[in-house]
């Protein structure tokens, strides 16, 4: 099992929303996330709902056009804050995962896997990052990787 973790893309200074810039970078992560991993066998994003989970939408916003272009499922059923619950799914799967998360819970979610995390950061203003998580007899391990897309702050439409 691979784990792919993505943050949402770039975010408005105010609002729940992607960003124009975000937006544009959501449009160019299919060819992006295709070319370094292939298809994914599961896409996972937080759940969605009104109240302070409605800026979770953004996560679902960044991962759309991927799953829109090669017609893949997302599952939204878990709480972001429930790191036991998705650790618990995900490690019932197989093949390659692509998690969709905020990135203040990735930290919590690899501890959840068996992860060291103490020393791990993502910063605020880092939305390019991949963290890659592979097992090896049931031992995860972090790898990290860029999208190494640069997006246009303007909306174009």
């Amino acid at each position: 099992m691979k784990l792919v973790i993505i943050r949402h893309a770039e975010k408005p200074d105010v609002g729940d929303n992607l960003s124009c810039a975000g937006f544009n970078r959501s449009l160019k992560l299919p060819e992006v996330l295709k070319v370094k991993f292939g298809l994914p066998d599961h896409i996972y994003v937080p759940a969605m709902h009104q109240g302070k989970s409605t800026a979770r939408v953004r996560m679902f916003q960044t991962i759309s056009p991927f799953a829109a272009k090669y017609n893949l499922s997302i599952n939204s059923n878990f709480e972001e804050e429930d790191d036991n619950g998705v650790a618990k799914e995900l490690t019932s799967k197989k093949g390659t995962i692509l998690i969709v998360w905020e990135h203040n819970q990735i930290k919590p979610l690899l501890k959840a896997l068996g992860m060291k995390v103490k020393d791990l950061e993502w910063p605020d203003s880092d939305f390019d990052s991949i963290w890659i998580v592979t097992f090896k007899k049931g031992k995860p391990s972090l790898t990290m990787d860029k999208e190494g897309i640069t997006p246009a702050a303007g909306c174009s439409f």
